[in-house]
């Protein structure tokens, strides 16, 4: 039998604005509670299911064959392509998960909170969106070390401290101040310095070890209280970023500063095990593509965007089939 230490599952989050239901609860909540129509707390093109979990799926059968268990977290509602009869996947319904008085809940955020509390959740495990996707073949090594998660994060020269960050993030959607909400309670926490260096999350397949992400809820569960009623993003909602810096600073987990290959390299074709985001808006996805098929990046995000329109979005979801033609066991 398997050691239960060594088993690693995979968590996503998913939810499809297509389905007719899901966008009445929707839109009955965000007239009750909000009355806002900012894209970035609402967003139909938030929300849109351009089948991209489809193709993460078959990219993690391919070069991850070694996942335990695939959870997909939705509010009853399931991929209609989904094979359920299949023994490495579960959906989890958020009632599974989260008190009854904050659902329907709209803020990935506040669901993200919960995610320790699956059911039979290996003690590590993964966690990424749907856009996320795995380009070449990865072991437990790329996501853990002796044991403890690998925290991929990125300093940016424009906010690179937190005193820089607070000015900046002033004008920022409410996603980017959860960010910056995140690093002010881990800064007070340790006594760090308003100087210190500022991490944004690099956008990837997290990794986490469920004892420390619990054993940070309950030490920071005054700070984190305020929040968890936001069924929608909120300008006080905290980033998941939390229990990754968290278990960093509290020395159970292997920080890893991650930069976007410079234009020399990609020139010079100079890197290998690249990884990077790529975010498909309209302007830049021909490109992005075209080096995503030279440099086949080990890991990469495809993001769709506030403002991709929707012929980009089939354009996007031609690629994918390009990249991931062959069906999984995850598939119908």
């Amino acid at each position: 039998m398997e050691n239960e230490n060594n088993k690693i599952d995979m968590v996503y989050l998913w939810c499809d604005s297509n389905d007719k239901e899901f966008r009445e609860r929707k839109n009955s909540f965000l007239t009750a509670d909000y009355n806002i129509k900012d894209e970035e707390v609402s967003g139909i093109k938030r929300f849109f299911d351009n089948e991209e979990l489809r193709y993460s799926l078959r990219s993690l059968e391919k070069y991850a064959p070694w996942i335990n268990h695939v959870y997909i977290v939705t509010d009853r509602q399931c991929p209609h392509w989904l094979n359920t009869a299949y023994e490495k996947v579960s959906i989890i319904d958020h009632s599974l998960i989260m008190p009854q008085e904050i659902i329907p809940c709209f803020n990935s955020n506040v669901i993200e909170y919960f995610l320790p509390k699956i059911p039979a959740l290996s003690e590590r495990f993964l966690y990424a969106n749907d856009d996320f996707f795995l380009g070449r073949t990865v072991r437990s090594s790329d996501f853990f070390e002796d044991g403890m998660p690998i925290v991929r994060v990125k300093v940016m020269n424009k906010y690179k401290t937190l005193k820089k960050a607070k000015k900046v993030f002033l004008e920022y959607a409410p996603s980017d101040k959860a960010v910056l909400n995140a690093a002010e309670i881990l800064f007070k926490e340790y006594g760090k310095d308003e100087n210190d260096l500022f991490y944004v999350s690099h956008h990837n397949i997290d990794s986490y070890n469920k004892t420390a992400w619990l054993e940070t809820s309950k030490k920071l569960a005054e700070s984190l209280k305020l929040f968890l009623g936001n069924r929608f993003r909120s300008d006080n909602d905290v980033q998941r970023i939390l229990f990754s810096l968290d278990a960093v600073y509290s020395g159970n987990a292997v920080l890893k500063i991650v930069s976007d290959p410079k234009p020399w390299r990609k020139a010079l074709n100079f890197f290998k095990n690249v990884e990077w985001e790529s975010y498909m808006d309209n302007d830049d996805s021909d490109k992005l593509q075209e080096e995503i098929l030279k440099f086949k990046p080990k890991f990469f995000c495809i993001n769709s965007g506030n403002t991709c329109s929707k012929e980009r979005k089939i354009k996007i979801k031609n690629f994918l089939e390009c990249l991931f033609p062959a069906p999984s066991k995850f598939e119908l």
